[in-house]
């Protein structure tokens, strides 16, 4: 119903290997929206919660959140555009913390060591007159209409084409806002700045100006920056896992703490699914113990409905855990529903096994 529900505010933990596998949540936060100001579950309990003063305050306690959890690990923050918020910034330059956040404010230089002579206060303007360090070209995928509710300006339709991006670097001091200027210190940050050369007639060029902690001495460590940015990415295919595949959005549950419940167990089969489907495609002749424990293939022996080799490999159990969702190997890669259907049937399945082990260990 209208004005009801709640949205999640996720932390992916990936591996900064370059292969951006997925290793688990670093945290969940649920935000109720109502008729009032946004209200922050704790628990399942959230209708006697306080209600919300900021709803972007939930940024930062998710990075002190993940921090906690991680002990003395210092990951890099990856973070768009809702995440420009000069009072996270600075809470994170602050504590020592590492990242890279997409630019969306119209933000301001304090000074520059690149373009003494620019007159522009902008920093995406002082940007526009650095030299690019190096060039890459990249597949864009095709762009149909808006994403995740975004806005036509912000997420332009397009078509699929190979881009060649020019890549530019430089170290400027960011000033607060105006509101906040009597309050905060300007930041020292470097500012990476991609853009897309010649773009097609008609289409909007692709740009990205992040802000990071990250060194860039070189090009190696420039496009390393983007390389990092680019594990965005791998949060909005973990989203169509719990969205699409988990049906999380299509359960018919009467109350807030039976959806937050709900959650709980989703969120974490959403990173199982992720790590499946993105192990299988990036290394499809790996053996596939490397994807599921003893007790899982075991049962995926039992259960699936073609005879799996002795030594399966990644992608054979992937097929696998489709089968048992209703996928066709005849019909291409598996998509989310099927593969969530299967892995909640292994899953059961791997429960009743170990059941009846227990059970025979104890007579």
């Amino acid at each position: 119903m209208a004005g009801q529900g709640f949205f999640g505010h996720f932390a992916l933990v990936v591996s900064a290997d370059g292969e951006r596998r997925p290793l688990g949540l670093g945290g969940v936060d649920l935000v109720v929206r109502g008729d009032g100001p946004a209200r922050r579950l704790h628990n399942v309990d959230y209708l006697e919660r306080r209600l919300m003063d900021r709803e972007s305050d939930r940024w930062g306690e998710m990075v002190a959140k993940v921090h906690s959890r991680l002990g003395g690990l210092r990951p890099i923050h990856v973070m768009d555009r809702e995440a420009d918020d000069f009072e996270l910034l600075t809470q994170m330059v602050g504590g020592s913390c590492r990242f890279v956040v997409r630019m969306n404010e119209s933000r301001r230089r304090k000074g520059s060591r690149v373009d003494r002579r620019s007159r522009t206060p902008y920093v995406k303007e002082i940007m526009r007159g650095v030299e690019f360090v190096a060039t890459r070209e990249v597949e864009l995928s095709r762009r149909s209409g808006h994403h995740n509710g975004g806005s036509e300006r912000s997420y332009p339709r397009r078509e699929g084409r190979l881009a060649t991006l020019g890549i530019s670097a430089a170290t400027i001091d960011i000033t607060p806002p105006r509101r906040l200027v009597r309050e905060l210190e300007p930041l020292r940050l470097q500012v990476v700045r991609v853009v897309e050369r010649k773009a097609p007639r008609g289409e909007t060029p692709v740009e990205w100006v992040l802000m990071t902690t990250e060194p860039i001495d070189n090009s190696e460590q420039v496009l390393a920056i983007v390389d990092i940015y680019r594990a965005r990415w791998t949060i909005e295919e973990y989203f169509k896992a719990l969205k699409t595949g988990c049906a999380i959005e299509r359960r018919q549950l009467e109350t807030g703490g039976a959806l937050a419940a709900a959650l709980g167990v989703l969120a974490p089969m959403a990173v199982r699914l992720l790590a499946l489907r993105s192990r299988a495609r990036s290394h499809p002749t790996e053996s596939a113990t490397k994807l599921l424990s003893n007790d899982e293939l075991a049962a995926l022996r039992t259960l699936a409905r073609s005879r799996l080799p002795r030594s399966p490999t990644t992608q054979d159990a992937l097929l696998a855990i489709a089968g048992l969702g209703g996928h066709i190997k005849q019909n291409g890669n598996p998509g989310w529903l099927v593969l969530a259907r299967g892995y909640e049937k292994l899953d059961i399945a791997v429960q009743v096994l170990t059941a009846i082990s227990d059970e025979k260990r104890q007579q």
